[in-house]
């Protein structure tokens, strides 16, 4: 008994999310509140009804007709060479030109620090202070 009460719970909270955080225009045949009030008054119902009258699965700009996508910067341009002409002068690189950038600091920074230990052995810099 006590998991049908918590798959209707699930359904619920499920139905009653999924009304929230849609747009009014992906919303068919009843204002938003509308079907808040339903879900909440007939938890078991009012979700079932929304999923399968209320909620729109048509396919919009963004939504395939699976879930609705986040809005992300990236996903303005097609390819990387279209991002590169948006951006004129402004730096785009790959993946590998990101990861080659990454290992030159990265032998920069270790050189850096055999300098350091190299001048603190012979005694030419201060010392740090946990030395």
């Amino acid at each position: 008994m006590t998991l049908f009460y918590g798959i209707q719970l699930l359904l619920l909270i499920t139905a009653l999310i999924d009304v929230i955080v849609r747009d009014q225009s992906q919303v068919r045949y009843l204002p938003k509140w509308a079907w808040i009030l339903l879900v909440i008054l007939l938890p078991v119902a009012g979700a079932i009804i929304w999923f399968v009258v209320g909620h729109d699965w048509q396919a919009g700009p963004r939504n395939h007709g699976r879930y609705l996508e986040p809005n992300r910067r990236e996903d303005r341009f097609a390819t990387l060479g279209d991002a590169r002409a948006a951006h004129g002068s402004q730096r785009v690189s790959s993946t590998e030109q990101e990861l080659a950038a990454l290992e030159d600091e990265i032998r920069f920074y270790d050189a850096q620090a055999r300098l350091k230990r190299a001048k603190e052995a012979a005694g030419e810099a201060e010392p740090t202070s946990g030395s």
